[in-house]
């Protein structure tokens, strides 16, 4: 059976092996012609571009003299790769780069959210996300699936990752599905904000900065370099090393631009009940 691709947790096994491997001082050449390697291989493993097995791991492991509880940690996190997550499996409808992402996002450690003029995908009611995958010209038929996906990713708000979500105030006032479907959107991301995990905040209109440009979000991790995934039309690329760079440069000059996380999430409040005024909701 061939390989399957590697993903975002082997690119994290892999950073964390060449951190180790630089601690004690080892060059690649050496530590592959050790092994009876390539010096390619190893650099592929190490930078998460070949599936790693676990006995590719506890031989470099040896190597480099590692027998504590970082030994056993390695090891598993490789043989449970072999354990395909839900977005390996293929879904009828669902962009191959939302299951890239959805991998991402499951071994990331902090993720920045930029949308300009929409709510993010992972703040999203199913209603509001409906509303705009039809707007968008989606194939009713493939909505229901890939809100499936949505929800699916949505799931990694409950675990331990570092969500920021910098929306524009636009994306507040454009009321896909209604103004009741939005007034019960802008709600959901209020009780979103609430966790301690999740900082919102708002970009307010006509301040010009480079985020105009399109969305994307930073995902960074425990020990590889973070990637930006970049939002195109009906598609998305994946960036890292000095292409990630400028967007996680840009994070930083939207924070400066933006309202607090309280002053956010009550201007979110504000206009839902702007909304639920209007579309008469109760």
């Amino acid at each position: 059976m061939p390989r399957k691709a590697p993903g975002a947790r082997e690119r994290g096994i892999g950073a964390e092996l060449r951190k180790i491997r630089e601690a004690t001082g080892q060059s690649v050449t050496a530590v592959a012609a050790s092994l009876g390697w390539s010096k390619s291989l190893l650099s592929n493993l190490e930078n998460g571009k070949r599936n790693i097995e676990p006995e590719e791991v506890a031989s470099l492991l040896a190597v480099y003299g590692i027998t504590d509880s970082r030994r056993d940690d390695l090891i598993g996190r490789a043989r449970a790769a072999d354990e395909p997550g839900w977005w390996e499996r293929t879904l009828p409808g669902v962009p191959t780069e939302s299951g890239t992402l959805a991998s991402y996002e499951a071994e990331a450690s902090a993720l920045l959210d930029w949308t300009p003029a929409l709510i993010p995908g992972l703040l999203q009611t199913m209603d509001y996300s409906r509303a705009y995958m039809l707007s968008d010209g989606i194939d009713p038929s493939d909505v229901e699936v890939r809100l499936m996906a949505r929800l699916r990713r949505q799931q990694v708000l409950s675990g331990p990752v570092q969500y920021t979500a910098i929306i524009g105030e636009a994306a507040l006032r454009t009321p896909f599905g209604g103004r009741a479907v939005m007034a019960d959107q802008l709600r959901s991301v209020v009780r979103i904000a609430d966790a301690q995990n999740v900082t919102i905040h708002v970009v307010p209109e006509c301040i010009p900065h480079a985020g105009l440009i399109g969305a994307f979000m930073v995902i960074r991790f425990p020990v590889a370099r973070p990637v930006a995934h970049v939002e195109l039309l009906r598609t998305a690329m994946f960036l890292d090393r000095d292409e990630a760079t400028p967007y996680g440069d840009a994070v930083a000059r939207l924070r400066a631009v933006s309202m607090g996380a309280t002053e956010s999430t009550q201007l979110i409040a504000t206009v839902a009940e702007e909304m639920r005024a209007d579309g008469g909701v109760a």
